[in-house]
């Protein structure tokens, strides 16, 4: 008996194009978000106060984030992903036009938690949505235009946030979101027309509760860890232990449900299990250059903020090239493997090139190793998704997505938490004995304006310090003094390449251990056209 026709090949190319262009309106929307709002998020807060608040209004859309990703996915499977596409959108944009008009910091933080329930929901979809549109074979080149877009997104919307910042207010930034949403929500309503995979099983709402306490305790143990309390106070360990619990309650109960939020039993796929860890150690390099490529180039070098805002891009365009480039050559060979372990040793080595970044390294050099570092992480990116895709069960295309990303933001999330710690570290052990010495006997005030990194990004704190430096008597050690922020910052900044670079360096090796299952040009037949789910996983 002749097996029926794949969902993808019942597309035309004009119907895939249009689908597909609707899939990255939805994600230039999402990773748009991402950076359009840090440029905008100094003047919410002198307009607003609240300035104890600030980390939240970031922690707030990674945790939602993070908690709604592997949720939507497992849903997608048996809904389908174009009602959770529109869904997202909606969510997303009611929350950028909400928060657009709040009036505290407390509204902020929970628009801003809603945008993620929108945002999350986008990211899954966005990337689950090219494996029902495309066949394994295509799937290649349009994942590596996901990373073009992404890449542009980074460049484009620290700029776009300043400009309309400084010329129409912080709020225009978040209405700018409106209109993309709109032709994103055409686009998908018109052209994404693909059905569900038919996959059974009842939503298990346990599940999704003790997965989401489990994100939780372990965001707000990691943001409060080393900032708020101390690493071994009683509230941070309780969360961690509280993590530990859920976290293990969970994976117990997910092995008796046939449809669990977080399926681990994909993870008994070695591909799948391989591309998950790497990409959750990968995304520590990753941050690791968004966080502090521009704090080096503002802090350490003396750019200005709109030229630290470009630090990225350099980055940025290595990404976009070879996760375009890696996209078209995987497609014409069906091979993926060599681009990805080639891509991770790449980006080792430009890490530890910026592990050796001085005060003196010069401008050519240092756009150098920043263009390296996104030549690597490039293809890594974009095709670990399609090594994950490759492997899972047609019917479990969402869940197995879903998961990927999942782990890619809880090592994100870590690698924040573990990258601001030592900083802080590096700066309290090292500041002391950098200082000139008339400012050992300084007051207290004064040594607490010393030792606030900002003073090396804010023109404003360094104004503050002055003062408080020519009250004191010693104005002449403000040079002095920034000059010893400028090399234990340097110091405390190669530290954290150093750390990811170890952190992507055993991504490498775990790249080399990863099956590579040839691409075929057809996939097998939807789940509910087969007879068994093992028919899909033939492939």
């Amino acid at each position: 008996m002749t097996a029926p026709r794949p969902v993808q090949a019942s597309l035309t190319h004009r119907e895939k194009i249009l689908a597909f262009v609707g899939v990255l309106t939805v994600l230039f929307l999402a990773s748009l978000n991402m950076t359009v709002v840090g440029s905008a998020m100094p003047r919410v807060i002198s307009d607003l106060g609240g300035f104890h608040l600030y980390a939240w209004a970031f922690t707030a859309y990674s945790l939602t984030t993070t908690i709604t990703i592997p949720i939507v996915g497992t849903i997608s499977d048996r809904f389908g992903r174009r009602p959770l596409l529109l869904f997202g959108i909606a969510v997303f944009a009611l929350g950028s036009v909400a928060l657009g008009f709040v009036s505290s910091m407390e509204q902020l933080i929970f628009w801003r938690a809603v945008q993620g329930i929108g945002g999350g929901t986008l990211m899954a979809m966005s990337f689950t949505a090219i494996a029902d549109i495309f066949t394994p074979i295509e799937r290649g080149r349009y994942q590596g235009y996901t990373g073009a877009v992404w890449g542009v997104s980074s460049v484009v919307g620290p700029l776009v946030g300043g400009f309309l910042t400084d010329h129409l207010g912080w709020r225009s930034v978040f209405f700018v979101n409106t209109p993309f949403a709109l032709l994103a929500a055409f686009v998908i309503w018109r052209f994404f027309r693909l059905p569900a995979t038919g996959a059974r099983g009842h939503f298990d709402a346990l599940g999704a509760a003790l997965l989401a306490g489990a994100v939780t305790t372990l965001t707000l143990a990691m943001s409060w860890g080393g900032a708020t309390y101390a690493w071994d106070s009683p509230r941070i360990l309780g969360l961690l232990v509280a993590t530990l619990g859920l976290g293990l309650w969970y994976a117990r109960h997910s092995r008796a449900q046939e449809r669990p939020i977080l399926d681990l039993r994909l993870m008994r796929d070695r591909s799948i299990a391989l591309a998950s860890l790497a990409g959750f150690l990968v995304s520590a390099g990753m941050f690791a250059a968004i966080l502090y490529l521009p704090l080096y180039m503002q802090g350490v070098r003396g750019a200005s903020a709109s030229g630290s805002g470009l630090a990225l891009a350099p980055l940025m365009g290595g990404m976009i090239l070879t996760s375009t480039l890696s996209g078209q050559w995987v497609s014409r060979t069906g091979r993926y493997k060599t681009l990805v372990v080639l891509g991770a040793l790449v980006a080792t080595g430009a890490l530890v090139l910026a592990g050796h970044l001085s005060l003196g390294t010069p401008l050519w050099a240092a756009v150098g190793i920043m263009i390296l570092l996104g030549l690597g992480l490039g293809p890594v990116n974009s095709q670990l998704t399609l090594a994950v895709q490759n492997a899972a069960p047609r019917e479990q295309l969402g869940s197995a997505t879903g998961g990927n990303q999942f782990f890619r933001q809880i090592g994100g999330t870590l690698a924040v938490s573990l990258f601001g710690a030592l900083v802080n570290a590096q700066l309290a052990a090292n500041l002391g004995r950098e200082l000139p010495a008339g400012a050992q006997s300084l007051p207290a005030p004064v040594q607490a304006a010393i030792a606030n990194p900002n003073v090396l990004s804010s023109e404003q704190a360094q104004q503050g310090l002055r003062a408080a430096l020519d009250g004191a008597g010693q104005g002449e050690l403000f040079a002095p003094v920034l000059d010893a922020l400028r090399s234990v910052l340097m110091g405390a900044i190669d530290h954290v390449f150093l750390v990811s670079a170890g952190l992507v360096g055993l991504a490498f090796l775990v790249t080399v251990m990863l099956p590579e299952r040839p691409l075929k040009g057809v996939r097998a037949a939807p789940a509910e056209a087969q007879p068994s789910a093992q028919a899909a996983a033939t492939d």
